[in-house]
């Protein structure tokens, strides 16, 4: 038994199915692994918004990592850990850029142990969707603005998302990739691809960058990742041995050390039964 391997997996269209949910099975199989002392983790771009009610069945022990890498989040007391947000006014000017192009960020920062989503207002469906299924919980507050200044001039942000057409994200990802100092992820919505993410984040902030800060407290002696889309890959740069499913995008699955099942049949759990029993 392989006590001292540490599997980190990412969620939407890897852990979740297509329903963005973890099945009874997966829930099952991966609570008994944990039980046998199993090291399990989670490394997403989702807030403890989704993300706990999501894995409130997972007998979660180590702390999560959320907003690819923006917190490290404990799971079990709802606190957050450590946060890599902006420090400086920069956001102030990627955020210029955007409305320069006609694309409306969400700005997220954390107040009293609680995140604030600033917006101005919304253009499209998918973004309104993003909202309504987000919004009324606990864990995160949704603030209309007509002024992203005057919010964060005190207390510059976490990150920056945006929800709109791939063609238009693409093109603002390369200016700010360009003119700024910043990790940069534009990657595509698996179910609508017309549509995509980007997100914005100060340099250096990734999945892996904060799943280093678990991996020094409990010294592995090999880490084990798992991902399907593009803010993945710095995880895999990390990782020993790095696994897809079969619905990853194409660039995953020639860095993946091998092919599991799909996210719909339990892939990465039916993997976690054979690798580390």
């Amino acid at each position: 038994m392989k006590t001292r391997t540490l599997y980190i997996s990412d969620l939407d269209g890897t852990l979740l199915d297509s329903n963005s949910i973890v099945t009874s099975h997966s829930i099952e199989n991966i609570n008994h692994l944990l039980q046998k002392g199993m090291l399990f983790t989670i490394a997403t771009a989702r807030t403890p918004a989704t993300v706990v009610p999501l894995l409130k069945q997972l007998q979660l022990d180590l702390p999560v990592v959320l907003m690819n890498g923006a917190v490290l989040y404990d799971i079990r007391n709802k606190h957050y850990i450590q946060t890599n947000g902006f420090t400086d006014d920069s956001a102030l000017r990627y955020i210029s850029v955007l409305e320069n192009r006609d694309l409306i960020p969400f700005v997220y920062r954390i107040e009293n142990n609680k995140l604030q989503v600033f917006h101005k207002p919304l253009v499209n469906d998918i973004q309104r969707d993003f909202k309504y299924k987000r919004e009324n919980t606990p864990y995160k507050d949704f603030i209309p603005t007509d002024n992203y200044t005057a919010e964060l001039t005190d207390n510059p942000p976490l990150f920056m998302l945006v929800i709109d057409r791939f063609d238009k994200l693409e093109t603002a990802a390369a200016e700010i990739t360009r003119a700024g100092n910043c990790s940069v992820f534009c990657y595509r919505d698996i179910a609508v691809p017309d549509y995509g993410n980007l997100e914005i984040y100060p340099k250096g902030v990734s999945k892996a960058t904060t799943a280093q800060l678990i991996i020094d407290r409990i010294n592995p002696w090999e880490v084990v990742a798992f991902g399907d889309n593009l803010n993945d890959l710095p995880l895999f740069n990390l990782a020993d041995r790095r696994y897809a499913p079969v619905n990853a995008t194409e660039e995953i699955k020639r860095q993946a050390t091998a092919i599991i099942p799909d996210n719909d049949h339990d892939g990465v759990a039916r993997f976690l039964c054979e690798d580390f029993l």
